[in-house]
């Protein structure tokens, strides 16, 4: 994949993987949209359309599920 460094910070995989290395560095399979939003704020993404993209995309590959406000590992 050939790419700048614009294009791959604000591409769905990237945000995904991003989410994904964060819950497993918590050690946990539960976490809330708002440290989700934190976390992609951390990593200098701020756009609420990069996180529903990111979190559609973990969703679509039956990664993740929505329990209220939180995201699940799906097991």
């Amino acid at each position: 994949m050939v790419t700048n460094k614009n294009n791959l910070n604000s591409s769905i995989l990237y945000i995904g993987y991003l989410i994904l290395k964060e819950i497993k560095k918590l050690n946990t399979t539960k976490i809330s949209l708002y440290d989700v939003s934190a976390i992609l704020k951390k990593n200098g993404i701020s756009s609420s359309r990069q996180l529903i993209l990111g979190l559609s995309f973990l969703y679509s590959l039956g990664i993740i599920e929505f329990e209220e406000a939180n995201v699940c590992i799906k097991k």
